[in-house]
């Protein structure tokens, strides 16, 4: 089980971008990706003999329960409203919220489906439908958290030629998208520039804030963390924009939220109304920040009400179902799978991962 937990952690270090400061737990060593994939398959297969995938006859009762998840930072973020006031979606409906810090208690309970519902980034989505692991992506709800922040007069993407540069998530997505907007820009990642990397957030921001760094790319909410303690730093670069120039969409499907199978199969009613009160919880929240601040640091894991609240217009959060969404996800992971077919759990999705309305 560690290996398999192993294998998705090295998939999951995009989260670093939606983690609050003090996540430690991406590393930054090259993952074995295919030997690790094929302990997914094994597992997977395992859990087939065993029954674990087996159907489960719907229950007479009509009660109804769901266990949510989500990781902290951004994800949490965007469903703080419901985290907070947990509204009333339909009747005899419980809702169970959890926040998870760990990434491998995250990917564990994916793994053996103890959750419903879930917020995830999209290519991990991917893999969990790539590997038979069973769950459906119902929309996006945040596109893209990544700024070059500096202390030097950086005015395009061409000025980072030669330059020293901080990041996060060795071969991995912010790697990945980092890579192709350089590429597609002209810029040699391997050759015009060098690359830095740090094991999460917190290390980043360390280091910049320390003077050690005048140039890094960072994920909201730490950017903004980053800004208020070194003041003479400055958002010089949006990747959004730089994503929009080179492919002509706008941002990019970073986080997705996905439900399990049983409970699209049994209860898509339930599903569609947890959708919509989801999307008028970010609309809430994108609306409200001093108050979403102040709901987000009353969970005390992390992040005061301040910074949460001058890091939202950042975190680019907005739930589009996955009808509105088809071409962008799959333009996103076609990049991904491009620079590393295992991000995607080594294959490309079909039209089955999706729960449709």
């Amino acid at each position: 089980m560690k290996r398999i937990i192993f294998a998705i952690l090295v998939l999951m270090l995009v989260i670093s971008g939606c983690s609050n400061a003090k996540d430690e737990n991406n590393g930054t060593s090259e993952p074995q990706v295919s030997s690790e994939a094929n302990a997914i398959e094994q597992e997977v297969s395992k859990k087939t003999q065993t029954g674990e995938n087996a159907s489960n006859d719907k229950s007479e009762e009509e009660a109804v329960q769901i266990k949510v998840i989500m990781p902290y930072g951004t994800p949490t973020l965007s469903m703080i409203k419901m985290v907070t006031e947990n509204p009333v979606i339909s009747e005899n409906v419980t809702i169970e919220y959890e926040m998870i810090e760990s990434t491998d208690v995250l990917t564990t309970t994916l793994i053996n489906e103890e959750a419903d519902i879930a917020i995830v980034p999209t290519n991990m989505a991917a893999v969990l439908y790539n590997k038979g692991i069973g769950y459906k992506m119902a929309g996006v709800s945040v596109w893209g958290i990544l700024y070059v922040i500096s202390s030097e007069d950086i005015q395009s993407i061409e000025d980072l030629k030669g330059k020293s540069i901080s990041t996060i998530g060795r071969n991995m997505t912010p790697d990945a998208m980092l890579r192709f907007v350089l590429t597609q820009n002209g810029i040699n990642p391997d050759e015009d520039l060098t690359l830095e990397y740090f094991s999460g957030a917190s290390e980043l921001a360390t280091h910049y804030i320390s003077g050690e760094g005048n140039l890094s790319i960072a994920p909201e909410p730490v950017l903004t963390s980053m800004l208020m303690k070194r003041q003479d730093s400055k958002v010089v670069l949006d990747l959004q924009e730089e994503w929009k120039k080179v492919t002509g969409m706008d941002n990019y499907p970073q986080v997705s939220i996905i439900v399990s199978e049983k409970l699209a199969n049994e209860s898509p009613e339930v599903v569609k109304a947890f959708l919509e009160t989801y999307s008028e919880g970010i609309d809430w929240v994108n609306a409200n920040p001093t108050d979403a601040g102040k709901y987000y640091e009353a969970l005390d894991i992390g992040l005061k009400a301040p910074v949460v609240a001058k890091a939202i217009p950042g975190c680019n959060m907005k739930f589009l179902g996955v009808d509105e969404t088809k071409e962008v996800i799959e333009t996103y992971l076609k990049v991904l799978f491009e620079f590393n077919p295992q991000l995607l759990g080594g294959k490309m999705i079909d039209s089955g991962i999706y729960f449709e309305k």
